[in-house]
């Protein structure tokens, strides 16, 4: 038995991203490209376009581009803190569960 849980960020009783908008985000930090990481993710760049300017709308400026030399985009000191603060909370949150599910495992038994 497994319990399952999504955490998602909400500003102003908005969502602002989840979980399929940080694996967005941190592909587009790792390609340094919007187009490459909806690729590579099996989405349409106007989605993922449109997902970038929505976050933008609540946090503000969250995609900067690189310099003319290097191209690209990054992902701002700003968004990049609130991404590790949803991923630390996302990694303490599944280390409780973990534990209940352990207790439920010992109580009905199922491997």
């Amino acid at each position: 038995m497994e319990i399952k849980f999504k955490i998602w960020l909400e500003k102003g009783g908005r969502p602002v991203v989840g979980k399929g908008g940080v694996s967005l985000l941190r592909e587009i930090e790792r390609t340094g490209s919007i187009s490459k990481a909806a690729h590579n993710l099996g989405m349409s760049y106007k989605f993922a376009w449109d997902y970038v300017s929505k976050i933008r709308e609540e946090l503000g400026e969250v995609v900067s581009k690189r310099g003319r030399e290097t191209g690209g985009s990054s992902l701002t000191p700003q968004l990049e803190m609130v991404l590790e603060i949803y991923e630390e909370a996302e990694v303490e949150v599944r280390n409780v569960l973990d534990k209940y599910e352990a207790k439920l495992k010992e109580l009905i038994g199922d491997p």
